[in-house]
């Protein structure tokens, strides 16, 4: 492009720090993204759960209070056995783990979807249209750039996770009427945040290193399908036939040595023993993320006390049937580990800066 002035041109617009650079990719991307009509149904959508987050909430407040308006709603629920009503209050902590609990393992589907809409044509978009050099001509780094593509995500995120669990931590404590509620569920609220944080940084990153393999956003859908739905159900059907196999050893362990816990005790306690090696759910990466999100905050803690309400014959089988995995969580946490720094390195070899370019 030739150059017909080179005389001096005043700047009247308003400086900006360097720190926020990588915003202004942000908010555009953030821009385009709301124009997509199908990303905004799936927004739309997601906050369903967190209605049905702030309304247990809620109910769990009245029920704390025994009041009579929750009273024969209280006798219709199963899980409600009389020891828990009697002291509402003492299980608070886990009845509001185990909410909150649920309500991430749905959104990290929601989230899931919202990257599959999101994330393919961040980088793949640009290198399709040869718009790096664009970018950085300007006084723009990689790591500015790469900020910004991941606050594109993080936003959208943000509106699924964060946004939603926020709100129905504030309707859960209007309807406690006790102050002392802050203190025993305010951790469970930043747990809660970092974990949107997790998910945002290793599925984030992920998606943008897939992003920049190729100029063709369908094939990067694909890859991030592949990843996300493909290796749940690889890891679903290894599980069930490791659960087949346990059972049919358990069986015959069993018949081998009959005694007064035939077909009982014996039998649970090696399918729980079984499932704390079990390395098969490693293969599914919502899988990883949720393991490490019960871990942070404290699900598995919350089943055991409740596994007291249990008789002490069935506090096993409780355990098993409802606590879901467990295998040691920092498995999950060193797969993450890994892909995050995979991605960090797809990154830095396939963005390379202006005078690298060719």
């Amino acid at each position: 492009m030739p150059i017909f002035d080179q005389g001096y041109q005043h700047w009247s617009g308003t400086l900006s720090g360097h720190a926020w650079r990588w915003l202004a990719i942000a908010r555009r991307g953030v821009r385009v993204g709301l124009t997509n009509r199908l990303l905004r149904v799936v927004m739309l959508v997601a906050w369903m759960p967190a209605i049905a987050l702030a309304f247990v909430l809620c109910l769990w407040g009245l029920i704390e209070q025994k009041s009579e308006l929750v009273a024969p709603l209280a006798q219709m629920l199963p899980f409600l056995v009389p020891d828990l009503l009697a002291d509402p209050r003492a299980f608070r902590v886990e009845i509001w783990t185990l909410c909150f609990s649920y309500f991430m393992w749905i959104e990290l589907y929601f989230s899931m979807v919202v990257i599959l809409l999101v994330g393919p044509n961040l980088i793949s978009q640009d290198l399709r249209y040869n718009a790096l050099p664009l970018y950085f001509s300007r006084p723009l780094r990689r790591i500015d750039y790469f900020l910004g593509k991941l606050g594109v995500i993080a936003a959208f995120l943000a509106m699924v996770i964060v946004v939603p669990s926020l709100t129905a931590y504030v309707l859960g404590l209007l309807f406690s009427l006790d102050l002392s509620i802050v203190r025993d569920t305010f951790g469970l609220l930043m747990a809660s945040i970092a974990y949107g944080l997790v998910i945002t940084l290793s599925a984030g990153l992920l998606v943008l290193a897939l992003s920049s393999l190729s100029r063709n956003s369908r094939y990067i859908a694909l890859f991030w399908l592949a990843i996300w739905f493909v290796s749940s159900v690889v890891a679903a059907t290894l599980d069930s036939a490791n659960q087949q196999q346990q059972r049919h050893q358990a069986w015959q362990a069993s018949h081998q040595r009959p005694g007064p816990n035939f077909g009982g005790v014996d039998y649970v306690q090696a399918e729980i023993d079984a499932a704390k090696t079990n390395w098969r759910p490693l293969v599914s990466y919502t899988g990883n993320l949720s393991r490490v999100g019960q871990e942070m905050l404290g699900t598995d803690a919350s089943w055991e006390k409740l596994s007291q309400l249990a008789p002490p014959s069935q506090r096993a089988q409780f355990l098993f049937v409802y606590m879901g995995p467990q295998y040691p969580w920092y498995w999950s946490a060193a797969v993450l580990i890994g892909l995050f720094g995979l991605s960090a390195c797809i990154l830095k070899w396939s963005i390379k800066s202006l005078d690298r370019l060719k």
